[in-house]
């Protein structure tokens, strides 16, 4: 793409009017049904409260209210229930099943279902227990939208930069850092993505699956394309990995990332090393943009044609931050001249270490897990503690290497770490 087309379009705070929640007192419900009767019995009775909408196609804010129909697997919905209460404190699962035994009773309420609607489906009962959800909803001093996720956008100065290493042991070292909080690694990059390689992950969906038809993204759908590490984290490969026509809508992508937005605390985003429009669209709604570069004159040359856009579009300076990786000690002085040519400091540099990036990528297992005594670890370690996402737990923060050990499950300092 030219540098004139690429013009972006501020979002400001990363959110737009559409993804603040529910307004004028009303309350987000989707309904995840799958019979056509049982779902229109339970829109007429939310269309009838004055408190209730149903999430319609072009929503992507927060909703309260998931109700969901039992699948034929009730594992799988038993899964995906517990996903969505865990989610964001206050959102609420209602169940409805024509199976009634006591072993899926029990099972809901152990995955936290608030309700449970026999069918044939009696209005009643749910219009009380409708009325219920809105009375909790309305004494509970949180609000339930509050949660918006960070977004850190990961872009390559070049190809072969090491970018998608970055993103998955960034990624890993946010949560073992934070167990508390959800992660998820998303693989924008259209050219070919390894993001699941990395990670030794076999996934049977990706993003291509949501973006090519908007009118199915929901929470049940997402929970369902992205796949999960071992370490907790959540993925999402891009899937555009062929020589096929189709490419992700640059539209369908603000919606995407709201969503997940909306379900995880940190949303890390593979934007490979080609500014197109749904890269843009991204990097717009990024908290922090981590531009990945290396001390070689093609990859300097092209890193600073990418900063030159990124400030000619209008994005935050102070948002940016400039990583070089397979850095050398003796190249200090080559460091300073790279950053005088760039006008910006580096934030962080990464040891050059070809034997331990070489059998993590080998391996499926990230450096940080495989090699986490190493310089290289220690790096990624402090880039999650220096850019602001750090646990507020100080428990949490101490841990860190006894995570670390009970994540690689028996599984066989910094040289240079600067903070901008």
């Amino acid at each position: 793409m030219s540098q004139d087309g690429w013009k972006p379009v501020r979002i400001h705070g990363g959110t737009s009017e559409r993804s603040k929640g529910a307004s004028g007192g009303q309350f987000l419900v989707d309904l995840v049904i799958h019979s056509a009767e049982v779902k229109k019995a339970l829109q007429g009775v939310i269309d009838a409260h004055p408190n209730l909408r149903v999430k319609d196609l072009n929503d992507s804010a927060v909703v309260q209210l998931v109700i969901l129909e039992l699948d034929e697997d009730p594992t799988e919905s038993f899964s995906f229930i517990e996903t969505v209460v865990q989610a964001v404190d206050g959102r609420e699962v209602f169940l409805t099943s024509p199976r009634t035994d006591s072993k899926v009773l029990l099972e809901a309420l152990r995955a936290g279902v608030k309700e449970f609607f026999p069918q044939p489906i009696q209005l009643n009962d749910v219009e009380v227990a409708l009325g219920k959800f809105v009375t909790r909803c309305q004494q509970d001093t949180k609000d339930h939208t509050k949660k918006v996720g960070n977004i850190l956008c990961v872009l390559g100065g070049r190809g072969g930069v090491g970018t998608t290493s970055v993103v998955v042991n960034l990624g890993l070292g946010l949560q073992i850092a934070s167990p508390s909080k959800s992660v998820v690694l998303v693989e924008l990059n259209q050219q070919g993505g390894d993001l699941a390689i990395f990670l030794d992950v076999q996934s049977n969906h990706s993003l291509r699956d949501i973006g090519s038809d908007l009118s199915r993204l929901d929470l049940a759908l997402l929970t369902r394309v992205l796949s999960k590490h071992s370490s907790g984290v959540q993925i999402l490969p891009s899937g555009y990995d062929d020589l096929s026509s189709g490419r992700l809508p640059p539209d369908s992508v603000e919606p995407i990332l709201e969503l997940l937005q909306s379900v995880f605390d940190h949303v890390v985003i593979d934007c490979g090393h080609v500014l197109d429009l749904p890269t843009k669209k991204a990097l717009d709604m990024a908290s922090k943009i981590m531009v990945i570069s290396t001390l070689i004159v093609p990859v300097v040359h092209r890193t600073k044609k990418i900063l030159g856009l990124l400030r000619n579009s209008g994005i935050d300076e102070k948002k940016i931050r400039v990583v070089f990786n397979r850095y050398s000690s003796e190249e200090q002085e080559v460091l300073r001249e790279t950053e005088d040519t760039l006008k910006i400091d580096s934030s962080f540099v990464i040891p050059n270490d070809y034997v331990t990036a070489r059998d993590s990528v080998n391996t499926g297992t990230p450096m940080i897990v495989s090699a986490p005594r190493t310089a290289i670890a220690k790096v990624f370690h402090d880039m999650v503690m220096a850019m602001g996402f750090r646990s507020q737990d100080k428990k949490e923060q101490a841990n860190w290497m006894g995570r670390l050990r009970g994540l690689m499950n028996g599984r066989g300092s910094s040289k240079h770490a600067q903070v901008s």
